[in-house]
């Protein structure tokens, strides 16, 4: 009985020193999204163009607006048979242009958010293969961490390898 306690034991012992030679070191990152996001070249141009058709869209609305304000000037000055006819006018014109207006507004908008999605499936690819091919078995937002060692922030190097990607 003594024995076979003793070989028990001395089993067990040998056992969690096999557990603790397979134990693997976990490799852990993390990296700041929205740096990566906000700096992604991509991300600056498609902005820059984003604001270039605002302002096209824009210009277009204060035309037509300009000109709606011009007939509604131009009402005062008739008599009542053509001042209705010309109100008619005014109100089409002033639905047309709130119709262009809701319509620009809601064509941005969905440009904007399927570029967004794009970039966001880039940035996604880009750390999902630096993390496969530099070994990390975790990669964090950088704004879910309270500290973490700046050798494991991967942000820069994200970064150079997603905008010189973005430069082919």
């Amino acid at each position: 009985m003594k024995k076979s306690f003793i070989f028990l034991v001395a089993f067990l012992v040998a056992c969690s020193f096999c557990s603790v030679s397979f134990a693997k070191e976990l490799k852990i990152g993390y990296l700041n999204f929205l740096e990566v996001f906000n700096e992604y070249k991509k991300t600056k141009d498609y902005d820059e163009t984003l604001n270039k058709k605002a302002e096209v869209k824009e210009k277009e609305l204060k035309d037509k607006e300009s000109e709606i304000e011009k007939m509604q000037s131009k009402l005062n000055v008739l008599k009542d048979k053509e001042k209705e006819k010309e109100q008619q006018k005014v109100e089409k014109a002033a639905k047309e242009f709130m119709q262009l207006k809701r319509q620009s507004l809601i064509d941005l908008k969905k440009e904007k958010d399927e570029k967004m999605k794009e970039i966001i499936e880039d940035i996604d690819k880009t750390v999902k293969d630096y993390a496969k091919k530099n070994n990390f078995d975790l990669l964090v937002h950088g704004s879910a961490v309270l500290y973490g060692n700046s050798s494991m922030d991967v942000t820069q190097d994200i970064l150079k390898i997603i905008n010189s990607s973005a430069k082919k």
